[in-house]
């Protein structure tokens, strides 16, 4: 993968995947941590329990796929922090950090928001930029990775939406204005810093086959889709998805025996070198 990336990408294209995996693990931490530290304290019906569980392991499948891509494209230990310093990425972080499940009223705004909007939206923007890379056949292995991530955050969002819908019927007393004008003030925000982030993945330019622009046109689709889900009305003008040749990607037949595939697992073989080498 180290050998692509030298013979492949010109520098706007680093400088993408950089600031993508800068934060792509430390999303999928924060998301693992709402199931483990709210959503089991709440629902403790065994079936709903044993599905959140294995939504939270699905996670830790995701960050320890991530982390290795990160270890074998040799970027250094302390990318996993470095987001920190990016007003964009902290901003993001940082509104994750003010949600808990102290009544019922927070904790259907935090449903909504974590699947959603973080599951659902945020991490949706990183998907459609890095599947751009094996559209043009390149990261091929990551891709693989990604499309198969994208699968289980469906799953997660569509499952924890479902069970938000019958949170709701089961509480209508708290299905009111004052929520549902939280959960799109939630959905702007979440947009809003996605913007500010896209905008920094994008700072050198666009990719080949993707702008800045079609991203934020296509999470908006996204988070229309989202509040519909949630019972709520669209708020955004894009009724068409603008990145068809996702849906492509995503939803096509894979023609491989899953248990014979051991070229497409989440882990990949290290190879040698360092990120800062690659264009040295």
């Amino acid at each position: 993968m180290m050998l692509e990336i030298g013979k492949k990408f010109i520098s706007e294209e680093k400088n993408l995947l950089t600031h993508i995996f800068r934060f792509f693990t430390q999303a999928d931490v924060e998301v693992n941590n709402c199931y483990l530290r709210h959503y089991t304290t709440v629902f403790k019906p065994t079936e709903v329990l044993m599905m959140m569980t294995a939504f939270a392991a699905m996670e830790t499948v995701h960050i320890a796929a991530y982390s290795h891509l990160l270890d074998t494209i040799g970027m250094p230990e302390t990318e996993y922090s470095a987001f920190l310093q990016y007003k964009e990425m902290k901003d993001k972080y940082d509104y994750m950090q003010g949600f808990d499940v102290k009544s019922k009223h927070n904790i259907a705004m935090t449903m909504a928001v974590f699947s959603a909007f973080t599951e659902g939206l945020q991490l949706f923007a990183s998907f459609a930029i890095l599947l751009n890379f094996p559209r043009f056949n390149k990261m091929k292995g990551m891709g693989q990775i990604v499309t198969w991530s994208v699968r289980d955050e469906t799953l997660h969002c569509n499952s924890m939406i479902r069970l938000f819908r019958d949170f709701i019927k089961e509480e209508p007393q708290i299905w009111n204005d004052k929520l549902k004008n939280e959960i799109y003030e939630a959905c702007k925000t979440i947009v809003h810093h996605e913007d500010a982030f896209i905008d920094l993945a994008f700072q050198m330019g666009p990719m080949q086959g993707l702008t800045a622009e079609e991203v934020k046109q296509y999470i908006r689709f996204i988070g229309n889709r989202r509040l519909e889900q949630l019972g709520l009305n669209p708020i955004y003008d894009v009724k068409k998805n603008p990145l068809t040749w996702l849906d492509t990607m995503l939803n096509g037949v894979e023609h491989m025996n899953f248990f014979e595939g051991r070229a497409t697992e989440y882990s990949k073989a290290s190879t040698k070198g360092t990120w800062g080498e690659v264009f040295a």
